[in-house]
Formats: C-alpha cells, sequence, structure tokens
C-alpha cells in the first residue's frame, strides 16, 4: 500500500526508477548473453558452410549423373540406327550406295555389309548399360569404387579405338570407306561419354596413374591360376575375358581372320568386320573382367552386375540371329561361283563346313544362357 501510495504521490521518480532498473537489467542480460550469442552464431556459419558444401557436392554429382545419361541418349540414335536401318549409315558415312534394307537382300555383297554393321553395334549395348550404371553411381556416390572405374576405362578404350580406326580407314583405307562425316558424327555424338569417363577417371580414380595401377592389378590377378578355392562361375568369367581377348583380336588385328566363317573382299565389309573385333575387345571384355571380379566377391546379385550380364547376354543373342539368318539367307541368294569364292577365302572352310557354323551358334547359345541366368536369378 505504501509503494503505491509513493509511485503514484511520485511519478517522476517511479518512472526514473523503473527506467533505470530496466537499462540496468538489459544491459546486465545483454552482458550475460554475449558468449552464448557468439556460440550461436559460430554454430549457424557452421551449420551454413557445412550446408553450402553439400549443396556444392550434391550439384557436382547431379552434373555427372546428367553427363552420364546424356552419353547414353547421345549414343542411343545411331546404335539404333545401326541395328534397325543400316542403309543409312552404309549410305551416308560409309559412301556403299548399293546397301538394301534387311530383309529383302539380292546380293552376297550387301548382305555381308548389313551383318557385319548389325553384329558390330550389338556391342554398343554393353555401352550403354555402362553408362547407364555409370550415371546410377554418379548419383549414389560411388565411382570411385574400382568396378565403375574400369567401366569408365572401357568407355574410352572402345570409342577412341573407333574413332581411330574411322580416321585410319579414312585415310588409308580403299574406297569404300568411312568419310569425314562419319568421323565428325561419331566423334561429336561419344563426346558426351568420353567427357564423362575421363572426368570421372581423373577426379575418383587417380586419373592416369590410378588407370596404371589399376590395370597393374588387374593383371597380377589375371595371371595368377593358382588359386584353387576359386569358384567354377568366377572361373568361367576369367576364361570367357580370355576367348574374348582372342576372338576379337583375330577379328580386329588379323588381315584375314582366322575365326571368321567368311573374310569378305570387300574393303567397307572387311572395315566393319574390324569393328566387331574392336567391340569384343574395348567394350565386351572390360565389362566380363568387371563380371569376373563381382563374382570373386559373390557380389553378382547386385543390381550393377545384373544389369552388365544381361546387356551381354541381349548382346550374344543379336549376333547370334544375325549369324543364323544370314547364313541361311547367303545360301539362299549366293550362286555357287560365289560360295566357292568365299569358302576359299575363309581359314575355317567357309559355310560349306557346317559343323564349324553349328558349333560355334551352340556354344555361342550356352555361353549367352549363363549370363541371362546371372542376370535374373544372382543373389547377393
Amino acid at each position: 500500500m505504501r509503494a503505491t501510495v509513493a509511485s503514484l504521490s511520485s511519478p517522476g521518480l517511479a518512472t526514473r526508477k523503473s527506467t533505470n532498473t530496466r537499462a540496468s537489467s538489459s544491459s546486465s542480460l545483454s552482458s550475460s548473453s554475449s558468449p552464448g550469442k557468439k556460440m550461436i552464431s559460430t554454430i549457424m556459419a557452421s551449420s551454413s558452410s557445412e550446408t553450402s558444401s553439400a549443396s556444392s557436392s550434391g550439384d557436382g554429382n547431379g552434373n555427372e549423373t546428367n553427363t552420364f545419361r546424356a552419353s547414353g541418349l547421345a549414343l542411343l540414335p545411331i546404335t539404333l540406327t545401326n541395328l534397325f536401318n543400316t542403309p543409312e549409315t552404309l549410305t551416308t558415312f560409309l559412301d556403299f550406295q548399293d546397301a538394301e534394307q534387311f530383309p529383302d537382300f539380292t546380293s552376297v555383297e550387301t548382305l555381308t555389309h548389313w551383318s557385319n554393321l548389325f553384329g558390330s553395334d550389338a556391342f554398343s549395348l554393353i555401352t550403354l548399360c555402362s553408362c547407364y550404371v555409370l550415371a546410377d553411381a554418379a548419383e549414389n556416390n560411388r565411382l570411385k569404387s574400382q568396378t565403375y572405374q574400369r567401366l569408365a576405362i572401357g568407355n574410352v578404350l572402345v570409342l577412341t579405338s573407333v574413332i581411330g580406326a574411322l580416321v585410319l580407314s579414312q585415310a588409308v583405307g580403299e574406297a569404300p570407306r568411312p568419310n569425314a562425316l562419319a568421323i565428325a558424327t561419331f566423334t561429336g555424338l561419344s563426346l558426351p561419354c568420353l567427357y564423362a569417363s575421363i572426368s570421372a577417371i581423373n577426379t575418383h580414380g587417380g586419373g592416369f596413374a590410378g588407370v596404371s595401377d589399376l590395370f597393374a592389378k588387374d593383371w597380377d590377378d589375371l595371371k595368377d591360376f593358382s588359386n584353387k578355392d576359386a569358384s567354377y562361375l568366377s572361373r568361367y568369367y576369367k576364361l570367357s575375358f580370355f576367348t574374348t581377348l582372342i576372338v576379337g583380336g583375330a577379328f580386329a588385328f588379323s588381315p584375314t581372320s582366322p575365326l571368321s566363317a567368311i573374310n569378305e573382299p570387300y574393303a567397307s565389309a572387311e572395315f566393319i568386320r574390324r569393328l566387331f573385333g574392336l567391340g569384343a575387345v574395348f567394350a565386351l571384355a572390360p565389362a566380363q573382367f568387371v563380371l569376373l571380379d563381382a563374382s570373386k566377391r559373390n557380389r553378382l546379385g547386385g543390381g550393377t552386375f545384373k544389369k552388365l550380364n544381361l546387356s551381354i547376354a541381349a548382346s550374344i543373342f543379336l549376333i547370334d540371329f544375325m549369324t543364323i539368318w544370314g547364313f541361311g539367307k547367303i545360301n539362299e541368294i549366293a550362286t555357287p561361283e560365289q560360295i566357292q569364292v568365299l569358302n576359299e577365302a575363309s581359314a575355317t572352310g567357309g559355310i560349306s563346313q557346317i559343323y564349324n557354323y553349328v558349333g560355334a551358334i551352340s556354344v555361342s547359345l550356352a555361353i549367352a544362357g549363363v549370363y541371362v541366368f546371372q542376370g535374373l536369378f544372382a543373389k547377393k
């Protein structure tokens, strides 16, 4: 009551006291909370920095993911054209003006051009699959894995080898041969994949030194046949890898393939046959080694390895289809004189040696069956 009366009778004094009290209290609060504010500011700054860093890292992963996706999209049109509209490729890029569309072939020459281009292009499915799984790996921060480094290296090898073959054939090959438009088109469509793969190797794999170390490690694994505990499946993949190198090398680098049933006397068809060998050596073999490594680690049930198995199986089935249908068609349209010429040019006895043909197809289909089974039913 006295406090109330005093305050009412002396409003100025009360106001001054109240003001002083608030000022003192405010000053005390400000002084006591200063360290807390500094701590809060530090935490917020740190959080902001981490968020910025994470955002930057996410953007980088997004860029890598999108680049690999763009790589596949860039290579898809030419892959489909080579499979389903071979006359367009042969006429536009190889200056082969007599090309005919499947299945209406009337000459051995047009048939062999189609079969070689169709078979060579089958390996593109493996490269497209590689781009797909590399995009997924980039999205999930797994590009440092040796699995994806090997796939990136395979992309670089197969694309640069084909570009080199186009340039070399255009410079010194016999006509009809790849023209300048072929070189420019394929190089342009390959650049996104080359850029993405080389960038992944440099950023996540240690660049050239990392590639060299990985090759040395893988070669030590390949030449080691002493492991008695190796599974039958890993031995199978190792055998497949070496077989691919031998067969692909014969098609790519031998003037007359010792394994081809038909050695075409046409320069452009021979060039495409060499592309088949390059696809085997630099697209199929690296993918097989990835599967070999996965089999040793019991990882074939992983999504990446299932996709690779199925892409290889699809490639083999396309090649087998081309072979079976092509052999039937060539016996239908070739004259006895043409068949004799083809047989004489073949190191395996040519198309008259039916046991060679049946044996090759049987083995090929059995191999494809293994890849299909692993692609569908392999368990983690």
